[in-house]
């Protein structure tokens, strides 16, 4: 009994010890790849771009210290100030890793918002995370970045529930900018909640999964004043299977793993920023999501005084395209396009940068003209 117990003792060590060391390793692998540092822009020689910008930097807006992530390989090129989704889900890694290239054409800067990513702080007070906070945040940004970088305009493009922030940022104040590009436009979430809620259940039976069936069968959708968490219970189970589906972040991206291994890669992180990801976004989740829920656009903006263009994916499910559609086929603008990817889900900037690129290019460079005239 003795020797047996011995022998199984020095085997659970040497479990522990080989646990212990595999550890050690992956920390000492992400802590190398995580210096939060910026990576410069380099030319065909791989030296440092002359005339580039890449930086880190941190500002304070709204009484709070925030920071941007600005990557430009020309710094008089006109400026896109890209907001990004969640709430609280930075995506400058995402972009570095799928679609750099409007940094050729534009000074790209990621702004990485309150309470999210680099710019989350146990200090933040909650009653700030609200949409008019945010809404004044961008504001205040949008002016400091047009005078810093001796610009009349600049360019405001917003992605999930950054087109949230973004429209209704841009329909305040119009004057800031040259033009608004939504992505997975949000406009009435809570219908879109339940156009997503159907879907994922017709797609379990046409698929005949008797375990989605269950599952999503099992699970009752929100009203329109529930509590953010119940909303976040519902959201991260029905998510699941929106994304095995087809119809969540891309089209071809089943799981979440390749958006955690962008976000681990990126080296404008340092490895505690990379670990209080999720939490930051669960914080900013909490106290945003409900007014998320409670707007909608459609009865609140018939009109905008600047161009729109909408970029919307024919399989997003997160914020669903028939949604979207409707809402700008109400709209009225001085210019608006609405644009549909065939073989995109909820981020056609990732999804198909190409054509997107494209388009971004030609728009923005017939608006510069004419303002030229």
């Amino acid at each position: 009994m003795n020797k047996y117990f011995k022998k199984g003792s020095k085997i659970l060590l040497y479990i522990v010890l080989v646990l212990v060391l595999i550890t050690l390793v992956i920390t000492a692998v992400l802590w190398i790849k995580s210096p939060g540092k910026a990576d410069p822009i380099l030319d065909s020689n791989g030296q440092d771009l002359s005339g580039s910008i890449s930086s880190i930097e941190k500002i304070m807006l709204g009484g709070v210290e925030q920071y941007l992530i600005v990557r430009g390989a020309d710094s008089t090129k006109p400026v896109i100030l890209f907001l990004h989704g969640g709430p609280g889900s930075p995506e400058y890694s995402f972009m570095k890793a799928t679609n750099p290239n409007l940094e050729n054409d534009f000074v790209m800067v990621y702004w990485e918002q309150r309470g999210a990513g680099k710019s989350f702080s146990k200090q933040i007070l909650s009653e700030s995370m609200n949409l008019s906070q945010f809404i004044s945040d961008t504001k205040e940004l949008s002016l400091i970045l047009a005078k810093r970088f001796n610009q009349k305009k600049i360019f405001l493009m917003g992605h999930s529930w950054g087109s949230l922030l973004g429209i209704l940022t841009a329909y305040q104040y119009p004057e800031l900018y040259y033009a608004y590009f939504g992505i997975g436009q949000v406009c009435d979430q809570y219908r879109g909640e339940r156009v997503s809620f159907e879907w994922v259940k017709e797609q379990a039976k046409i698929r005949n999964d008797e375990k989605a069936i269950k599952k999503l069968s099992s699970m009752t959708f929100p009203d329109s004043l529930a509590t953010s968490d119940k909303w976040i219970n519902f959201i991260m189970y029905e998510r699941n299977y929106v994304s095995r589906f087809g119809g969540g972040v891309t089209h071809k991206m089943t799981s979440m793993w390749p958006v955690i291994k962008m976000i681990l890669d990126a080296k404008e992180y340092t490895l505690s920023e990379k670990l209080n990801y999720m939490p930051a976004s669960m914080f900013s989740l909490e106290h945003l999501w409900p007014e998320v829920m409670n707007k909608n656009l459609t009865k609140e903006i018939d009109s905008m005084q600047i161009p729109v263009y909408i970029f919307q994916g024919k399989f997003d499910y997160q914020t669903p395209y028939i949604v979207a559609k409707d809402f700008f086929d109400q709209l009225k603008a001085p210019e608006k396009e609405f644009f549909t990817f065939e073989n995109s889900a909820h981020s056609p900037i990732m999804e198909e940068k190409e054509k997107f690129n494209s388009i971004i290019i030609g728009k923005s460079k017939n608006i510069l003209e004419f303002k030229a005239e």
